[in-house]
């Protein structure tokens, strides 16, 4: 298994929780490594300033890789 960390370009744009979510994604093998780096680098094109997890779902939901429902609220996830 593979870790992700987030390089000096990336660390400012996304709040812990839209990261933390992405790596729960990962973890769970909801998403793919190499679907993992896609959407970091979708979200790092396609949105301004901070990527809140609410702008992550809603872009990953409009590229057809919707999760709603299937983890709990962000601030249950260590």
């Amino acid at each position: 298994m593979t870790f992700r960390v987030l390089g000096p370009h990336e660390r400012g744009r996304f709040a812990p929780e839209a990261w933390g979510h992405l790596l729960a994604l990962n973890g769970a093998g909801i998403l793919s490594a190499a679907e993992l780096e896609q959407v970091i680098e979708r979200a790092l094109l396609q949105l301004e300033g901070r990527i809140a997890l609410d702008d992550l779902r809603a872009l990953m939901e409009g590229a057809g890789l919707s999760d709603q429902g299937t983890f709990p609220e962000p601030g249950t996830m260590h």
